[in-house]
């Protein structure tokens, strides 16, 4: 018997046909593999405009008992705007104002009343919504909330019926942050002295760090201490001590507690964890940051994820074959079952127009970047009353575009909202939102998790083709160990910066890749990549190619 996952379909909105040939054939496969032992893990890749986060809905509603991630906060606001109280929606402390300070400090929860040392519990925004979470039908967060809970907090999150992990494709990423251990360098001067010393490898840093870790401990304790002596004395009733303010020195203290705590956790876990390989990250600057990160997550991952639930779903628009995820996240290939969607869109609708300017690479940088400018120039003198998005390589190649524009005049220049920071990209969006004028975002982070429709995207450009940089330590031995995952992650940025174009049935909009490697790229990893992403490269390459013939 199939499970009718149709009946739960979102309220108001009617199923399209890609969404209901999706859930038809998930409910199939729930009730066939309903007996099944260990874990189920199903992948459902669709692209935009299929409609993800009414799959999602869709399978937590059906469920009744169900977490449902995101992999980011402005993820999370969205369901909240589609869907409103039919998921209860939890972030983290600092996303919620201390109801006890006047609304115009703007105090965080991170900072509530509560957090003074043997506060009464606090009926505050972030433990109201918390609560309802944890009650309610669809606890619905953002993964990296959602996985420090489970390993660092200890928190009691039952398991449920169901786990939707959407844009799953970053959750390797994701679980590998939730494990790093990173020392700032006022972190390393404040509890070592000064920098840590640079090793090569991340044994000599366990031995180091077994001599730290007692002390550091001590140094809790005595942080612990101060914020007993500071705490105001005669605070008996509850409701006068949540009245009294928190001191400049108390706060000060609860964020260094915080940070040591959290510091320690996750270096007790890389000291216990010897069988682990793991990988030293350090730039040479000055004032660089310490990381020591696992190389792999295959072993932490069912106990933070597969054991979360009955059945997994892990959606994205592309996340590769079932065989490289089981891998990757220690599951048996077995356990892993696919569904896949084609693009409701027209190829018209979601054009790929191929004008390379050369082999894009850092040897070749320095020749090439002004012919890629006067491209990205003609490009925007082509769509002069149109609103587009500029995908840089990095920052730094970001702000020599943002020259070169400046200094061909003002007409460009001016229309070109440079997104600084991943910090800033939520008021750069709204920016380019409210603009009245054609405003071109350019930013290296804006490859997903953004939804920009219609007149609000109507051209993007691919500088250049998004290779994972090797030159981080982590990235170069991840790719030394398996070639294939540096070829997947790159297969799956391309696939999410090509989705940013088109989002719904009745929009359209064109994307320019300006990069060479592009055509060697779909050439070799052909069979890797999505067919709805090769319907529309593979006629722009070709249609490259007869231009120059």
């Amino acid at each position: 018997m199939t499970a009718d996952l149709l009946a739960h379909f979102p309220p108001g909105a009617e199923p399209r046909p890609a969404q209901r040939r999706l859930l038809e054939a998930l409910g199939a496969a729930i009730e066939e593999e309903h007996a099944a032992e260990g874990p189920r893990i199903f992948t459902v890749e669709a692209p935009p405009g299929v409609g993800k986060s009414h799959l999602a809905l869709t399978l937590a509603r059906w469920s009744g008992d169900a977490y449902l991630l995101t992999s980011q906060k402005l993820l999370q606001d969205q369901y909240e705007r589609e869907f409103g109280d039919a998921v209860q929606l939890v972030k983290g402390r600092e996303n919620y104002v201390c109801e006890r300070y006047p609304v115009s400090a703007r105090v965080t929860t991170t900072h509530g009343l509560c957090r003074r040392r043997g506060a009464p519990m606090c009926q505050c925004p972030y433990a109201r919504a918390k609560q309802a979470a944890l009650n309610g039908p669809i606890f619905c967060t953002n993964t990296a909330y959602f996985l420090t809970l489970r390993q660092w907090q200890h928190e009691h999150l039952r398991p449920r019926h169901v786990l939707v992990v959407d844009e799953a494709h970053n959750l390797e990423a994701q679980l590998v942050r939730v494990f790093t251990v990173a020392f700032a360098p006022d972190q390393m001067r404040e509890w070592f002295g000064g920098p840590l010393p640079r090793f090569g490898g991340a044994d000599d840093y366990r031995m180091l760090f077994e001599d730290h870790v007692s002390r550091l401990r001590m140094e809790l304790t005595l942080i612990d201490d101060r914020l007993a002596s500071l705490r105001p004395p005669g605070l008996i009733d509850d409701d006068y001590f949540l009245a009294y303010p928190l001191s400049a020195s108390e706060q000060a203290l609860l964020g260094q507690r915080d940070l040591l705590e959290s510091a320690l956790t996750r270096l007790q876990f890389f000291l216990d964890a010897e069988h682990t390989e793991w990988v030293v990250r350090y730039p040479s600057e000055i004032d660089a940051t310490l990381e020591l990160v696992p190389l792999t997550v295959s072993a932490m991952a069912p106990a933070l994820l597969w054991d979360a639930a009955e059945l997994v779903v892990l959606s994205t628009a592309f996340m590769g074959r079932p065989e490289a995820i089981a891998g990757y996240f220690g599951l048996e290939p077995a356990a892993v079952r696919a569904f896949t969607s084609e693009s409701p869109f027209s190829v018209e609708q979601r054009l790929i127009k191929y004008q390379p300017v050369g082999t894009l690479s850092k040897a070749t940088l320095s020749e090439l970047e002004p012919d890629l400018f006067d491209a990205v120039a003609a490009i925007l003198s082509a769509h002069p009353t149109e609103k587009g998005l500029i995908h840089a390589a990095s920052y730094a190649a970001a702000r020599r575009l943002l020259a070169d524009l400046a200094a061909r005049g003002p007409a460009l220049y001016h229309r070109v909202l440079f997104v600084e920071s991943s910090e800033a990209k939520g008021r750069a969006l709204e920016q380019h939102r409210t603009a009245s004028a054609p405003t071109v975002l350019l930013s290296p982070s804006l490859r997903e998790g953004v939804d920009l429709p219609d007149d609000f995207l109507r051209f993007q450009i691919i500088t250049k083709v998004p290779y994972p940089d090797l030159g981080d330590p982590w990235t170069a031995a991840r790719q030394e160990r398996d070639p294939r995952w540096y070829a997947l992650e790159t297969a799956k940025a391309l696939v999410q910066t090509y989705g940013r174009s088109c989002r719904h049935a009745h929009d359209h909009g064109v994307t320019y890749v300006l990069d060479a490697q592009f055509a060697r790229f779909l050439q070799r990893y052909r069979p890797l990549l999505p067919a709805w992403f090769r319907e529309a490269a593979e006629p722009a390459v070709r249609a490259a190619k007869a231009r120059r013939s």
